[in-house]
């Protein structure tokens, strides 16, 4: 539990985290301290993260994620000729894990993978923020600066099964997202994003972003379920 609680909740200290969890501090501290002598989390100023076993673990799940996800936003950015964009989330944070950028139009967006902001600022972000636990989405959306009109833009994402967003973290850009899910957790977001100019276009391409979009979660979940088979 204190591992799936930094990993959603972002850093704490063994303070914190027994709080969170119930735990007498004294028990959070020796379980903190074994997991840190095994490379599970490791300490910093601000308190425990993850730590490297883990942060290598993580990463071969991702290029998964990226093998997967390359091939169906090639397509959708050829069908639409515009850039469509892989998010994931990092503790409290976007970023932008791919890119594939439209090949039919002169103007484009400026975007570059690694690229980092705020998970509830643009609709990337959204779209994954809106489909977490209430224990990891709760603190994201109450660090906002309204956080009330926020949870409502959350659950209204919730019913759509989308998110829009226009001139929000770059002025002239706007921006469709759809959620991914893995073994029924959201685990990424798929955008189609057009200079403002173009904005119009986006519903025009919102069922091939949402087709696109159920198609990474399907096959994701089939290489899952053979990786458990081949155990």
């Amino acid at each position: 539990m204190l591992l799936l609680n930094i990993g959603e909740e972002g850093r704490g200290t063994a303070a914190a985290l027994a709080d969170r969890l119930g735990m007498h501090r004294t028990v959070a501290h020796r379980l903190l301290a074994t997991l840190e002598q095994r490379g599970f989390v490791r300490r910093q100023p601000g308190g425990y993260e993850l730590g490297m076993v883990l942060r290598h673990l993580a990463a071969s799940v991702e290029p998964e994620l990226l093998h997967i996800s390359r091939p169906i936003m090639e397509e959708l950015s050829a069908a639409t000729g515009e850039a469509t964009v892989l998010s994931m989330r990092e503790g409290d944070d976007l970023v932008t894990a791919d890119i594939v950028h439209g090949s039919r139009h002169l103007v484009r967006v400026a975007l570059d993978p690694g690229f980092r902001h705020p998970l509830h600022v643009g609709a990337a972000g959204r779209a994954i923020l809106a489909f977490l636990p209430d224990r990891a989405r709760r603190p994201v959306v109450g660090s906002s600066h309204r956080p009330d009109a926020l949870e409502a833009r959350l659950d209204e994402i919730r019913k759509a099964g989308y998110a829009y967003s226009r001139d929000e973290l770059q002025q002239g850009v706007s921006g469709i997202a759809v959620p991914v899910f893995s073994a029924g957790a959201v685990t990424a977001s798929l955008s189609v994003v057009v200079p403002v100019s173009r904005h119009a276009v986006l519903q025009d391409w919102l069922a091939d972003t949402l087709a696109a979009a159920a198609r990474m979660s399907r096959e994701l979940d089939a290489a899952h379920q053979q990786a458990e088979q081949d155990r």
